[in-house]
């Protein structure tokens, strides 16, 4: 496999083992719920036909038969509403971790910060210069944390 990549030209063909198995586990996580996007979809296209009322010739057409339970009929169309949602929003979730070559939640944090200036925005935070109040009201805090004050407010010795 590895040669007909190299062959092709293919940056992924010089890529670590653990590259390459990250990839896959993303790609089957994508494809997992893309399988469980059609499922659902077809369970509900399948028990929408079943539940669809279809009179005879001389029935009435614009009252639901004597049968019919609107708890049941409602109960079903949210359970089944909900699976769809699910398992669609899955299938995006993963389709953009994978896109985007991300594996965990924190690595997708950091991803984000990064495309959106974080790094270079906190770097200008941290060179601001830094009021006297706030610098006060660090340092007081700080020497707290540090044990330099004991309950009365005064400095120990």
């Amino acid at each position: 496999m590895s040669d007909i990549l190299h062959k092709l030209n293919f940056k992924v063909a010089d890529a670590s083992s653990e590259y390459k198995t990250r990839r896959k586990y993303q790609m089957i996580r994508f494809f997992t719920f893309s399988a469980l996007s059609i499922f659902t979809l077809r369970l509900i296209h399948k028990q929408t036909i079943i539940r669809q009322y279809i009179p005879t010739l001389f029935q009435q057409n614009h009252q639901p038969p004597t049968s019919y339970n609107f708890t049941t009929d409602a109960a079903v169309a949210v359970g089944a509403g909900t699976l769809a949602c699910g398992s669609i929003t899955g299938m995006f979730v993963m389709g953009t971790a994978w896109i985007l070559d991300v594996s965990s939640f924190k690595e997708f944090g950091y991803r984000m910060k990064g495309l959106m200036g974080g790094y270079e925005k906190e770097k200008a935070l941290s060179e601001m210069e830094v009021d006297e109040e706030t610098k006060m009201l660090q340092d007081g805090l700080n020497d707290l944390l540090d044990g330099k004050y004991d309950e009365n407010g005064e400095e120990e010795k």
